[in-house]
């Protein structure tokens, strides 16, 4: 039975990593090539799906949403819900490629423009040399290419399909096409390819520890400054609203 946190109506797992993983494994194994999604709500998911129905049934249709960022983590100590640890993006596609490797799993990524999805395959096979990616794409092309993409999927049948085209993009993506996926998950992961293709430097760890991630992403792209605008209105509906656990779509 799922331990779900509701933060503004938004179902997220009140799970470890390690937790994370062995769901992971456990919906591997008991997959019968029908697609389950996997999402990571953070703050600013959440503040999207206060205005995007279909992105608010798609997170909260997930088989499995992980806690990712320090605004989930204070959402659930105001519903006196503490999460048991934050999950970055990152973090939960190391653990799933560290069970995959050990477990023969197959691997996709599509995700990252240029060279980003090419450089992500070629660093995590330095991390786990006998991981094995069966394939790779970048996350932008044209809409009549999609379905050569979705085919090449379908015909390599990977039991994880890695989508890192930033929300909501990705996990629409991924609804859309879930009945068309032979897959066993797919799971969202935003910038994730960027870190690992070394595009983007990841914090230091006083950074990580401090749980201030977010600023240092914010030194290194400035631009995020706008997406960041709904930090402040998040904290002020999760602290001054009476129920935080509803949402605008709530029926």
């Amino acid at each position: 039975m799922r331990n779900i946190v509701k933060i503004l109506g938004i179902n997220i797992d009140n799970v470890d990593i390690e937790e994370a993983g062995n769901i992971t494994k456990n919906l591997i194994e008991n997959s019968d090539k029908t697609c389950k999604i996997i999402v990571a709500p953070n703050t600013e998911f959440i503040m999207m799906a206060q205005k995007d129905r279909d992105f608010f049934n798609i997170l909260n249709s997930a088989e499995l949403a992980t806690p990712d960022s320090v605004g989930v983590m204070i959402g659930g100590i105001r519903l006196k819900r503490p999460f048991k640890q934050r999950i970055p993006g990152q973090a939960y596609f190391r653990k799933v490629l560290e069970i995959g490797e050990k477990e023969n799993w197959t691997f996709y990524l599509l995700g990252g423009k240029g060279d980003v999805p090419k450089l992500t395959y070629e660093n995590v096979k330095k991390i786990y040399p006998k991981i094995n990616i069966v394939g790779y794409h970048e996350g932008f092309f044209e809409e009549d290419s999609e379905e050569e993409v979705i085919e090449e999927i379908n015909k390599l049948q990977p039991n994880v399909l890695f989508v890192a085209m930033g929300a909501p993009l990705q996990e629409k993506w991924i609804a859309k096409h879930k009945n068309q996926l032979k897959v066993d998950v797919a799971a969202g992961q935003g910038g994730t390819f960027d870190y690992e293709a070394g595009k983007i430097k990841r914090a230091p760890k006083i950074v990580q520890k401090l749980c201030i991630e977010w600023l240092w992403r914010l030194i290194l792209q400035p631009s995020r400054i706008i997406r960041m605008i709904v930090l402040p209105i998040y904290l002020i509906k999760i602290i001054f609203t009476k129920d935080a656990t509803k949402g605008k779509f709530d029926k």
